[in-house]
């Protein structure tokens, strides 16, 4: 964007100069005249371009922000699918009911927790790496800032309370479907089937087949380090 801003003024200021210099030599010259006739033309072409470009880039930024939007919802509905169960597709009215239902005892085994953490994280680097593509598409900030939230899963002394955890997702949730233009409501809880968050569903949602990958204590994955 710099650079064409950059080449947008070289030209322009090429333009201003070549209408100066009738002022010099005489507008009412023929060569004043020519000069002034092809100032005008090179203003009106690289104004002309410049808009086009505008429009191009912005359809670009656009373009791609709504892809990455689409990649951060899936991201959210997968990692609500491993740590809380239900329907493998769900809709966002899904993916909200269910972290509705969410409780403070719902535990957060250290695969899921690395999932939410990569979660939060990505969001995090979106904001900070893509913010030209994040800003075209109105709303998806407020996702991500909502999201981002989850890269401090592992900062305090405690895990992050497992309601807290489904409230970020929950509102990240819901600001990305309304910038795609998806359904913002809460479906029934108690109408989605095949929830269940035990850590051994966890387990077999997250790693596939029926084994743990892992030595377990007390029930639970054991913390890779």
């Amino acid at each position: 964007m710099m650079i064409r801003a950059l080449v947008t003024a070289g030209f322009l200021a090429f333009a201003g100069l070549v209408l100066w210099i009738p002022f010099l030599v005489g507008p009412e010259t023929p060569f004043g005249t020519l000069l002034i006739n092809l100032g005008t033309e090179l203003v009106g072409i690289v104004l002309t371009v410049a808009v086009v470009e505008w429009f191009f880039e912005r359809r670009r930024l656009q373009t791609r922000g709504r892809q990455l939007a689409w990649d951060a919802l899936h991201a959210v509905e997968h990692a609500v699918w491993v740590w809380q169960g239900g329907p493998r597709e769900m809709d966002t009215d899904e993916v909200r009911g269910i972290l509705n239902a969410v409780g403070d005892d719902d535990p957060q085994p250290d695969f899921t927790e690395s999932l939410l953490l990569n979660l939060g994280t990505r969001a995090r680097r979106l904001l900070n790496n893509d913010p030209d593509a994040v800003t075209a598409v109105p709303g998806f900030m407020n996702g991500l800032e909502q999201l981002a939230r989850l890269s401090s899963i592992r900062d305090g002394k405690a895990p992050m309370p497992s309601r807290k955890v489904a409230d970020i997702l929950d509102e990240g949730t819901a600001e990305l479907a309304k910038a795609l233009g998806k359904p913002t409501e809460r479906h029934l809880a108690s109408l989605i089937r095949y929830r269940d968050p035990s850590v051994e569903s966890q387990e077999r949602r997250h790693f596939g087949g029926s084994g743990h990958p892992y030595p377990t204590s007390m029930g639970r994955p054991e913390r890779q380090e």
